[in-house]
This record gives structure tokens, sequence and C-alpha cells, in this order.
């Protein structure tokens, strides 16, 4: 197995075949030419890893030999050492600005140009594992990003679809993952009794995993639902599926509410997330003030008993509840400055009246390129 093809390119036959017996002695596979054109030809049968070249040569001398070779896509990165009669400093530099990758200075001795060649595919296999591991790293990108787009579309479908939950409600949410695939997840279920179950929560860390905690987040409040009870007793179920079945430093925050729409008696409870935002009458006209709903808690999956708190409000007909992840006071404005909480709460304060019964929204951790409000704000509901 030779070590490496190398062209010389000389129109002396003599100094061809001095290069060649030390070439081929050293192990490499040699092919000869007499010009840049008879290289070409040359070129066309076996692709060498190196070129030495004359600089001048008749038919087409090296200059124009590299230049060819240097401004050819498929041959530009093989390696090119010129040999030549140099008369100082300012022949090396011409040789060099053609684009050759070294140059070698006439009369030459064996043992230099040797060592000039193995310091050359020194190189050369360096570029050779530089490509080799780029391309790896590339098929290794194009594969995680179809899996992850597989994932987010995945994901998407875990989301509630726009039309009415249960009679009496209408929602409306915008989900924009910062990286296509994200931790939060939210869900909105009508309960056998008539009630209205809500959801929204955020994993921490980034990504898959992420992701596939909040399929777990989502499908725990899902079967709490299912087996009645009030949001005390969903968080708490929900706590011990992720305490048991994830990692000690993954967790998730949450809020969880029950509404009956008969009375307007909401029950929820905040676990360790931001707290949304309630508009008494924001679908009757008017601006209205932004009312937080008070609570704070432990996050679920921290550890299995851990106390929650559940708390009461009124939600009238015409009231209009904001849900929200903490990404949406991340969001950067015109002025370069965050959102920030006093930003939503102005937001949330000033946007437009509808004429609807009761919406409810959410707003998901926006890209990070976005640098405008989010359009939930300034669009009507």
């Amino acid at each position: 197995m030779t070590k490496g093809v190398v062209l010389v390119v000389d129109d002396e036959a003599q100094i061809r075949d001095i290069l060649g017996f030390y070439l081929k002695r050293a192990g490499y596979q040699v092919l000869t030419a007499e010009n840049g054109i008879e290289g070409l030809a040359v070129m066309a049968k076996v692709m060498p890893d190196l070129i030495l070249s004359d600089l001048r040569m008749p038919g087409m001398a090296g200059d124009e030999f590299c230049r060819t070779i240097k401004g050819t896509p498929e041959t530009r990165d093989i390696y090119f050492v010129l040999v030549s009669a140099m008369d100082g400093t300012s022949t090396k530099i011409g040789g060099l600005n053609l684009g050759a990758d070294d140059m070698i200075a006439k009369p030459f001795h064996a043992q230099e140009v040797m060592a000039k060649v193995e310091s050359a595919f020194r190189i050369i296999e360096m570029q050779k594992e530089i490509k080799r591991q780029n391309l790896e790293l590339t098929q290794f990108q194009e594969r995680m990003t179809t899996e992850l787009s597989l994932a987010a579309r995945l994901q998407m479908g875990l989301l509630p679809s726009l039309p009415g939950a249960a009679p009496g409600f209408r929602y409306t949410h915008r989900y924009l993952p910062a990286e296509g695939i994200g931790g939060d997840i939210y869900s909105i279920l009508p309960g056998a009794d008539g009630c209205l179950a809500l959801l929204i929560a955020d994993v921490s860390g980034h990504g898959v995993t992420a992701a596939l905690i909040s399929a777990m987040v989502k499908t725990s409040f899902e079967s709490q639902v299912r087996l009645g009870g009030s949001p005390l007793t969903w968080a708490m179920g929900m706590n011990r599926d992720l305490a048991r079945n994830t990692l000690s430093e993954q967790f998730a925050t949450a809020f969880l509410a029950r509404i009956d729409p008969s009375t307007g008696a909401m029950q929820y409870l905040v676990a360790g997330h931001v707290s949304p935002i309630l508009i008494a009458r924001g679908a009757q006209g008017g601006l209205h003030r932004p009312q937080v709903l008070a609570g704070h808690g432990f996050m679920l999956g921290i550890e299995e008993d851990l106390p929650f708190e559940e708390r009461a409000a009124t939600f009238g007909l015409g009231d209009r509840l904001i849900l929200y992840t903490d990404g949406l006071v991340e969001v950067e404005r015109e002025d370069r400055r965050l959102l920030g909480e006093e930003g939503s709460f102005a937001c949330a304060r000033n946007s437009p009246a509808a004429k609807r019964r009761l919406r409810i929204s959410w707003w998901r951790k926006p890209a990070p390129s976005m640098n405008r409000h989010p359009s939930w704000m300034t669009s009507p509901w």
C-alpha cells in the first residue's frame, strides 16, 4: 500500500527521474508529466494528493498550472509545491500568492525535497481527517435535525385543538419554542361534571429531554383529571409521578385550575410557576386592570410528599385569563430591553377588547431572535 500519490511536473527528464526515484523508494506512487497541459491529462485519470511542479516550463508553465489547479473546485485542495530557481524573497512570495502551498528552490537537495514531501503529507492527512470529521458532523446534524423536526411535530400533536373545549368557554393559544422543541406544555379538558380543567407547565432544561418530560406531565395531568378531584389532588398525583420517573435535577413548574361555568368558581394551584393574569370583564369593552392571581408553591417532581396550597377565585362571564411561561417576560423589546412582568401587565391591560364571553390564552417561549411584542398583545382576541 502506497503512502500517497505524487505528481512530478518538470520539463527536464533528469529531474523527473531523480524525484521519482526518491519518492518511490519512500513508498509513494509517482506520476510524471513534462508540463501543465500533460499534467492535467494525467490528473484526468489519477488524482494526486500532492503536486511538485517546476515554475518555468513550455506549453503551460507552473504558475498557470497552479492557478488552474487552485481555481478548480475539484482540485483546489490538492497540495501544490512549486519548484523554481528563486532569485529572492519576491519570487517566493509571488509563488505563494499564486495559491501554491509551498516552494522549493533550485538547485535542491533530494533530502530537502523528501522532508518537504513528508511534511506536506502530514498536513494532507490532517486535512483529510478534518474533512472526515466534518462529514460525520454534518451527517449527525442532519439526523438530529430530522429527528428534532419529527419530535416537534409529535409535540405539537399533544397540544389542544382550537375548537371550544367546553360550552361557554373560548380560548386561543400560541406556541413558539425557541429551539423547535421545548419543555413547555399546556392542556384544556372538559370534565365529566361540566367543569373545565386547565394546565400550563414548564419543564426544566431544553431540547428533547424536556419535551419528553413535558409529555409525561400532560399525560399525568389528564390521568388525574379523569380520576376527579381538584387541582390539589391533581398536583399531588402529578408530583408523585414525576418524582418517581425523572432524575433528581428534573422538575416542572405548573399552574392548574378547575373552573365551574355554572357558578364562576375557580379553584387553582400555583406550583412554582409564573402567576396567570386575570382581567375582569376583559371582553366587555374598555380597559380593565389586570389582576395577578396570588399563589406560590413547590415545583413538581422534586420530592414525592411535598405540600401544595390550593386557592380560590371567581371567574365571571366575560373574564379573560392569560396563562404563560417565563419566556414571555424574557421577550426582547424594540429598545433591546426585556419586556418583564410590568411590560406584560401593561400589554394585557391595553389589549383591544372583543365581544366574546370568555377567552383563555397561553403563550410559549419565543425564539431568541424575536425582538418585537408578541402578536397576541397587539391583535384583537
